[in-house]
């Protein structure tokens, strides 16, 4: 197998526009995390089943990203590996997704409405990875340079915060505006017409990035890797393995921290109107903490910034933690968002770094096993972040099922007993802790793919004679 490669700068056009392709991207993937509230709140369909469909349809949608990402892998064609799945999958993504939110007029209960919210649910989930593998891939095809790569990746996960912002923070209030009132079927026309705005702004969002940017690492030669080769690949890359389990336990901490925030903030705290603000700084400090991971990479090393990034999130826990227990949220507003910087801080850091760590992973598993599988790669980080998602909800949900937590009557939100206010504080804070340490102990034990080991890795691929100056044709 032969491998073409550019090295050159990345042209600062084609990075802002496969930013926003990101930006598109996750105001997409922003409208799959309403969907329970628009099944359950305003269509009125059992939180029993929503619950355990998501779950069961987000475990299937893990599973199945691998192929996806071998699938890539067979791809040859003039727009390279990547462009052409990225426009075929925002196409069916962007249709699924209005389908969704059409409210047909079934009964909410029946079993019609359960078949098509499941199979819409799902087709949804499998043409998002159809575009979102190859999304994340390309980023290793368009340069070799470690300083490249993360340069487009923390511009890129600046738009994605954007574009997730947007949409989980303010779809109440847009819906309320597009739709013309705050009553449920003016909310419910209002989710449908911006299902279709976001469907707009993500399609045209990812055509303009498959005709406007290019792949500059690809392979001359291609051999197909069959479903078998593939495991087999991703079983051998010890490095992209351990990056994967230390990325699967942080975006499961991130996911059961957003699941619980809504009910500490409402039952514990008992101010539901400090949520929106709560999730607008949240993703403002997100947003500063990928931005200043540049400043950091300057004095300090990957591995010395991924430390300083969970022990910024453990020590913002267990500060939130004390916070609850010792002080009864005495002072919820002071301490609940200057405690909270540290962990969306840290979160921001690590967003950057999952990207960066995974992209180096596959120069390593090609001067390893002698093959090259961008997608393999990154495959592997939606079937975690979807695997995180899938075991998140069902921690919740068990968790809140032991607690005794107790769901609104009549639309009349209960109080909550003792216990299931210290089942959420465990759930909100001392869960992410133990998983935080877990991640670091795993990471410090096991990745040795840092700055000097990938030079090298990149200098003796080179000294194969496998990188040439030709890319695939736009």
């Amino acid at each position: 197998m032969e491998t073409v490669a550019k090295t050159r700068t990345i042209p600062k056009k084609q990075k802002f526009i496969f930013a926003f392709g990101g930006l598109g991207k996750d105001a997409m993937f922003a409208m799959s995390t309403i969907m329970a509230f628009y099944f359950i709140d305003l269509i009125g369909v059992s939180p029993l089943f929503v619950g355990t469909m998501m779950m069961i349809v987000r475990v299937w949608d893990a599973v199945n990203d691998p192929i996806m990402g071998g699938i890539v892998s067979n791809t040859n064609s003039r727009m390279g590996k990547f462009r052409p799945w990225i426009l075929i999958g925002s196409f069916l993504n962007a249709i699924m997704l209005i389908i969704i939110f059409l409210n047909p007029d079934l009964p909410a209960d029946s079993l019609r409405m359960y078949a098509y919210i499941t199979v819409f649910y799902t087709l949804w989930g499998m043409t998002y990875t159809l575009m979102d593998i190859p999304f994340w891939s390309m980023i290793p095809a368009l340069s070799q340079s470690q300083k490249e790569r993360e340069n487009i990746t923390v511009l890129t996960r600046l738009f994605t915060s954007i574009g997730f912002f947007i949409i989980s923070a303010g779809y109440l209030q847009l819906s309320e505006i597009l739709g013309g009132g705050q009553n449920v079927e003016a909310q419910t026309r209002g989710f449908f017409f911006l299902a279709l705005i976001v469907s707009l702004v993500f399609f045209f969002s990812e055509l303009l990035l498959a005709f406007k940017v290019k792949e500059n690492v690809v392979l001359k030669k291609t051999q197909k890797v069959s479903l078998k080769r593939m495991y087999y690949l991703l079983r051998k890359n010890d490095q992209l393995l351990t990056v994967m389990v230390v990325v699967l336990i942080a975006n499961f901490v991130l996911y059961i921290t957003s699941g619980m925030a809504i009910y500490y903030i409402i039952y514990d705290i008992g101010r539901p109107a400090l949520f929106v603000v709560f999730i607008g700084i949240g993703g403002v400090l997100q947003v500063l903490g990928s931005l200043v991971f540049p400043l950091f990479k300057r004095r300090f090393s990957r591995k010395q910034i991924f430390n300083a990034s969970v022990l910024l999130q453990i020590s913002g826990f267990i500060l939130l933690f004390f916070n609850a227990f010792f002080l009864e949220n005495t002072l919820e507003l002071a301490l609940l968002f200057a405690f909270g910087s540290f962990v969306f801080i840290g979160q921001g850091l690590q967003m950057v770094l999952q990207t960066v760590l995974i992209s180096d992973t596959v120069e390593y598993g090609e001067y390893h096993q002698k093959e090259r599988s961008e997608a393999l790669a990154f495959s592997v980080q939606t079937f975690i972040v979807k695997l995180a998602m899938g075991l998140s909800l069902g921690v919740i949900g068990l968790g809140l099922e032991i607690f005794q937590f107790v769901p609104a009557i009549d639309e009349v939100r209960q109080p909550q007993a003792p216990l299931t206010i210290t089942g959420m504080r465990i759930l909100m804070f001392l869960v992410p802790v133990i998983g935080l340490i877990i991640s670091l102990s795993v990471f410090n034990k096991k990745h040795r793919l840092d700055e000097a080991a990938y030079a090298d890795i990149v200098m003796k691929l080179k000294e194969r004679g496998q990188y040439d100056q030709e890319g695939p044709e736009l």
